[in-house]
């Protein structure tokens, strides 16, 4: 039994069942025993999961062009942020940076970058791996952000906001309460008071299923700290009516580690990743409640291409070389139809921006609203 384990079933046995969506939240960011806190998390070859980030700086050229896009169409501002939540080791604002400091230096030149980081470990790692830039600096909550013009950025942050658990026994849903039997901790299903309204009205018998409670939050949080430019979620997820298709039987909630997948999150809690799909548009959303327009939704693999032309057009002509071929192989992963081309989606909403036409990155796109069965009508401009 892990401590954090050992720990649960303590507080369990005195205070009674626990709801998931706590378990998991204690699972990842217990500030002694959690996965991101107590230095677990591992990316890439020699760690428990791939991201885009882990293979090669392609991912952080594309979006560096994305974000000198979206600095032009807010007319060059003298004073340019980009806040980004979820930063792990730093990596991707690095080659952020290192992209812009070539291509775009007037963008650059203009450019404070902000990592919001709660867990003194990563920041630490982060500011090992940025300490050449001047431009970037640390706070630990999204509350002590003072507003900004520029671009609020996350890459694999939502997936990782804790879930609340619903299987579907009868004609009834019941929430996944964690409890303790034979010592250990183990799931209790119980009534549920009040349903979240995204869950369907009818399900097959113990069809299972996630809600995230704080994501309107996350959102509106943001937004009142946007006062011109553009929230940018990556995430792997579905439109709504995906992530909740009859078919979809045994939902998301998925366990990494050692880059083996298990589906038990109450074996070695703390020291394995938890993670589930997103509700892109329960994102959607709570963006438009918070008086954001929506500005664009579409894969990893339209939105490379349709942000990555000038830079992908510049490394076609570019002389063989090692890095060269580097970014290339890096790209093929990135763009990959039948993995992360298709599995990581792009969500932007915006306030004080044009959006005819599109974003560079949503010009191969369908209809955001559509996508996300969304009744709403852009406007052009948000």
């Amino acid at each position: 039994m892990t401590p954090l384990a050992a720990r649960l079933v303590a507080e369990i046995a005195s205070a009674g069942p626990m709801r998931f969506d706590r378990t998991m939240a204690r699972a990842l960011f217990d500030p002694e025993h959690g996965y991101y806190a107590s230095g677990h998390a591992r990316i890439g070859r020699e760690g428990d999961f791939y991201t885009s980030v882990s293979v090669g700086r392609a991912f952080g050229r594309v979006l560096a062009e994305q974000f000198a896009e979206i600095w032009e169409r807010l007319g060059r501002s003298e004073k340019f942020d980009l806040v980004e939540q979820g930063a792990n080791d730093g990596r991707l604002a690095a080659d952020v940076l290192e992209a812009l400091h070539e291509r775009h230096p007037d963008c650059l030149a203009a450019l404070r970058v902000t990592l919001i980081e709660p867990f003194p470990r990563l920041a630490a790692q982060q500011r090992e791996t940025l300490a050449g830039w001047s431009c970037v600096r640390w706070i630990s909550t999204l509350d002590e952000l003072e507003p900004f013009t520029g671009v609020h950025f996350t890459n694999e942050y939502a997936d990782a906001l804790p879930v609340r658990l619903f299987v579907r026994r009868g004609d009834a849903w019941l929430e996944r309460h964690v409890a303790v039997r034979e010592g250990a901790p183990a799931f209790l299903d119980l009534p549920v008071a009040e349903l979240p309204r995204e869950l369907p009205e009818t399900a097959p018998e113990g069809y299972l299923a996630e809600t995230r409670p704080e994501v309107a939050d996350w959102i509106a949080a943001g937004a009142a700290r946007l006062e011109r430019g553009v929230m940018l979620a990556v995430d792997y997820g579905f439109p709504r009516a995906q992530l909740y298709a009859p078919w979809r039987t045994a939902g998301t909630l998925s366990c990494y580690r050692s880059h083996k997948r298990d589906a038990d999150p109450l074996e070695s809690p703390g020291e394995k990743d938890l993670t589930a799909h997103v509700d892109f548009t329960a994102l959607a959303e709570a963006g438009l409640a918070a008086g954001l327009e929506l500005a664009g939704f579409t894969d990893q693999y339209h939105f490379l291409v349709g942000a990555g032309t000038p830079w992908l057009l510049d490394l076609e002509k570019a002389t063989p070389s090692p890095q060269r071929d580097a970014d290339l192989r890096a790209l093929k992963s990135l763009l990959h139809p039948e993995t992360m081309g298709t599995q990581f989606k792009y969500l932007a909403l915006a306030r004080g921006l044009a959006l005819t036409p599109p974003l560079a990155g949503f010009r191969h796109a369908a209809p955001a609203a559509a996508q996300l069965g969304i009744q709403y009508q852009p406007t052009g401009n948000a």
